[in-house]
């Protein structure tokens, strides 16, 4: 399985880079947050030297003491684990949860410090990519506001069409994914809506039209959650089609629920996202990425768009725990008449990372999780997926042997309550 070589290679070499980074930056660093958080950078890098050691040796996975946020629940969730009689060390416990570990273990280095509590550790590989995918963005963005112009009074043939034009740009926008690089570049190229053609036979679940009678129907006041990914040109794509939505007058409020801590090398935090929108509305050179970003800034300042930081999303747990783990976001879920899943670990925790067989319906694969009407979009890059048509799994794999790891295959799949 996939399993393996992410703990085996991939995860050693994310923390690498992030050790080679900050040896690079400590003179920056140090300007930036004193003497004293320089000095600090030598105990983070053994401290993450250490981690690898572990990892790379099948240590036993020990527990949280840095007093953080949500320390006492990967504690607790560590003695269950070994309660029930399942492995905690690297190699014998469950993939999604130590590789969840590992993220929540880097943070754990920077806590125990005074100034780089808050000290974003992928933050540069994050806006890299982000500088990179501009002249996409851009693309992306003449065409966005093109559907813009008088979209309220777009035909509801014609909402559907970009509905689920926009439904499949946002799903693409998920190749970009810093964490299965092991951190290399990853940004967008060229005109994503011209490529959506072509895309298409890569599309191994289409559930865009459920999708788009659910919103259909939830009437003009309703709200719409998303549970974000990766930043950079993921992020703008996500924003497209939050825009649209809004200004056809098809949803009245999204929210944007993002991580509390850098996670898997790009995932979505509070920072990450007013970054970008002051980095696209402080742009001089690009009028419509202006224009983009400084409208985006003001659905956010009238809280027609709002940003929530909840902490289960960089919990160890799956999603059909949520319900008895954290149900005020349960019931805050249920608020929303469409909740969009984004990416591959979402992906994983709504299904409980389970091998299932691919032909299991998607519904039956959430085990119970439906606070609301549910889309995942998710471009796949692990070997778990549910929902699948009888033999597509086979004429996948007999196109691509990496069509369950490599992020060129995707799905649109869609749980409603009814």
């Amino acid at each position: 399985t996939f399993a393996y070589p992410t703990i085996k290679d991939r995860c050693p070499i994310i923390l690498c880079k992030i050790i080679d980074h900050l040896y690079r930056e400590r003179i920056n660093i140090g300007t930036e947050f004193g003497t004293e958080a320089q000095e600090s950078l030598k105990n983070i890098i053994e401290q993450l030297s250490k981690l690898r050691y572990e990892m790379q040796t099948n240590k036993p996975i020990s527990k949280l003491s840095d007093g953080g946020e949500n320390c006492n629940v990967w504690n607790a969730y560590l003695d269950k684990a070994q309660e029930n009689g399942e492995g905690v060390t690297w190699y014998s416990a469950t993939w999604m949860w130590v590789e969840c570990y590992m993220y929540r273990r880097i943070l754990s280095s920077f806590l125990d410090t005074q100034q780089l509590q808050k000290f974003d550790f992928f933050r540069h590989q994050k806006e890299e990519g982000f500088r990179e995918s501009l002249a996409s963005m851009s693309e992306l963005g003449s065409w966005l506001q093109d559907q813009l112009e008088g979209a309220q009074q777009h035909s509801s043939t014609q909402m559907e069409t970009n509905f689920k034009t926009l439904i499949r740009i946002s799903l693409w926008g998920n190749k970009c994914d810093l964490s299965i690089s092991a951190g290399s570049k990853q940004s967008a190229t060229g005109n994503i809506v011209e490529q959506l053609h072509q895309l298409e036979t890569k599309i191994l679940a289409d559930s865009s039209h459920r999708a788009w009678e659910c919103v259909q129907a939830g009437g003009c006041n309703q709200i719409l959650d998303v549970v974000m990914d990766n930043a950079g040109f993921e992020l703008f794509t996500d924003l497209c089609l939050a825009d649209y939505l809004v200004t056809s007058n098809l949803v009245k409020k999204v929210r944007f629920r993002l991580k509390n801590q850098p996670w898997f090398v790009s995932d979505t935090n509070p920072h990450d996202f007013h970054w970008c929108l002051d980095t696209l509305s402080n742009n001089e050179t690009d009028n419509t990425l202006k224009n983009l970003g400084t409208r985006w800034k003001n659905y956010v300042d009238s809280e027609c768009w709002e940003v929530h930081v909840d902490p289960f999303w960089t919990y160890p747990h799956v999603f059909s725990e949520m319900e008895t783990c954290d149900p005020q976001l349960y019931s805050t879920l249920a608020q929303a008449n469409l909740v969009v899943f984004k990416g591959d670990l979402n992906y994983r925790k709504l299904v409980g990372d389970i091998n299932w067989e691919t032909t299991i319906p998607f519904k039956k694969a959430l085990q119970g999780f439906q606070p609301s009407n549910i889309l995942s979009l998710r471009t796949l890059k692990a070997d778990v997926v549910a929902g699948l048509a009888e033999g597509q799994a086979e004429t996948a794999n007999s196109t691509d042997k990496q069509w369950m790891i490599n992020g060129n295959w995707g799905v649109i799949q869609y749980a409603g309550l009814m």
